[in-house]
């Protein structure tokens, strides 16, 4: 006979990998946050509307109003994450880390293990409060990803800058034909902010403006400076622009070297580890028959 604490751990179970399986599925695209890409106001001081949130995101919502909670806008807004998905992330794994220990301590009394009722109990709290911070480091890293993508998109961009301005383009059409040439997440990105700045009858260095600060790049701000200069002065900026593209490829560079360099250094303990290991291997037969022998 099947017990009944095994169905409702296999329907636990099952539960937590259907919401896995809903988690990973792509969304289908959502045609109000296009829309809202044309306001200028920045997505995370904008008034949420519930109605249009999934219940995961509602309640990623109302944990935004949890005290000392630290919301990383510049890192979300790099990887097109909103604040209510992060706060939801957070939730899901802190309710992970809670029930955890408890589903465990279930599953050791049906194969008949004993555990203390103070080990969920203990357990549960610690592994949630740690898990917590799981999404913050999550997001971090994948934010460093995503700056350097953004700088590499922003280097081919002054690139193609420069190149629109060498063929007699003005500054604001030299803009929007070289953010139209990609089709990555960067120029799109550049686009929405062009768009946006043409839609409030505003220059489209200002949306640059307006973008940099929103993602914390500063190449940006500086192409924004560049191409106002040239708009209000009509300064020749092709050399400008062609020295801050080969200035930011050698910084990137340098960062790629360090890297490197830091990943190398890192794989001299697990060599000299393997090393050992092997020299332990090779010798203790040798050492042991020496031992038995004396």
């Amino acid at each position: 006979m099947i017990s009944p604490w095994a169905v409702l751990a296999g329907g636990v179970a099952a539960g937590g990998l259907a919401l896995l399986v809903a988690e990973l599925r792509p969304a289908p695209p959502d045609l109000g946050r296009a829309l809202d890409r044309l306001h200028r106001a920045p997505e995370h001081s904008s008034a949420a509307r519930p109605e249009r949130l999934s219940w995961y995101d509602r309640a990623g919502v109302g944990a935004l109003r949890l005290p000392g909670v630290r919301i990383p806008y510049q890192q979300l807004s790099l990887i097109g994450r909103t604040p209510a998905r992060f706060m939801a992330q957070k939730l899901l794994f802190a309710l992970l880390g809670l029930v955890l220990p408890g589903y465990l301590a279930a599953m050791a009394a049906l194969a008949d293990i004993t555990l203390p009722v103070a080990v969920p109990l203990l357990v549960g709290p610690l592994l949630g409060a740690l898990l917590w911070f799981v999404p913050d480091g999550i997001v971090t890293g994948e934010a460093r990803e995503a700056r350097t993508e953004y700088l590499h998109g922003i280097a081919a961009f002054l690139e193609l800058v420069a190149l629109e301005r060498a063929a007699d383009c003005g500054p604001a059409e030299a803009l929007r034909r070289a953010a139209a040439v990609g089709r990555g997440t960067v120029f799109r990105r550049l686009r929405d902010a062009l768009d946006r700045a043409a839609t409030d009858r505003l220059p489209p260095w200002d949306g640059l403006d307006a973008l940099s600060e929103e993602l914390g790049l500063t190449p940006l701000q500086d192409v924004a400076d560049i191409m106002r200069i040239s708009g209000t002065d009509g300064a020749a900026v092709y050399d400008t622009l062609r020295a801050r593209a080969k200035s930011l490829r050698s910084e990137l560079l340098a960062e790629e070297l360090a890297k490197a360099n830091t990943d190398s250094e890192r794989m001299v303990a697990p060599g000299s580890a393997l090393t050992l290991l092997m020299t332990v291997l090779i010798v203790f037969p040798a050492l042991y028959q020496m031992m038995q022998v004396a």
